[in-house]
């Protein structure tokens, strides 16, 4: 059972809408301290605080942000009751693929279960926005999301498809 996947997939369908102006970010290292920043705040059991501060980057209008905002409230308790309390978070990984295209990987820790949380910066032509992010109780994929640009072949070895630089 997945409870977080209906407010994942709201967060990936209002991302997916252009339409607002968004605040950006010098460079990688600012992004990845965001995320650093909203983790945080995540670990400590706000994950409504911790959207909150991801508003100014996320390329979304304000009234569909306002909705995936309040969906995350109402399934904070539910999240608890299953997993326990909050306790703490922690970073996976970062990759940049090519010049424009950063992905931040975190781990929400729980009691019992940890939610994986995924970060997509862009890099436009005035600086780095948010453009997508995404949270699951799936954590299964989590070594596979560390390799993007491999996959798997028959001899269960990885293969590499494509350039990927690698920032731990």
């Amino acid at each position: 059972m997945h409870l977080a996947r209906p407010t994942a997939i709201a967060a990936i369908l209002c991302f997916l809408c252009p339409g607002a102006m968004a605040d950006t970010l010098n460079d990688t290292a600012s992004a990845r301290l965001l995320t650093d920043q909203v983790m945080g705040r995540v670990g400590k059991g706000d994950m409504a605080g911790a959207v909150e501060m991801i508003r100014p980057f996320a390329i979304v209008p304000k009234a569909e942000f306002d909705v995936m905002a309040e969906q995350i409230k109402l399934q904070e308790p539910v999240l608890a009751q299953r997993f326990g309390k909050s306790i703490g978070q922690e970073f996976i990984r970062a990759d940049q693929v090519g010049e424009n295209l950063l992905r931040v990987v975190q781990l929400h820790r729980f009691e019992r279960h940890a939610m994986r949380w995924n970060f997509y910066f862009y890099r436009g032509k005035d600086g780095w926005v948010l453009n997508t992010f995404t949270f699951s109780d799936d954590i299964h994929p989590v070594p596979d999301v560390a390799l993007p640009l491999f996959r798997r072949c028959n001899d269960n070895r990885l293969r590499c498809c494509g350039k990927m630089k690698e920032n731990r």
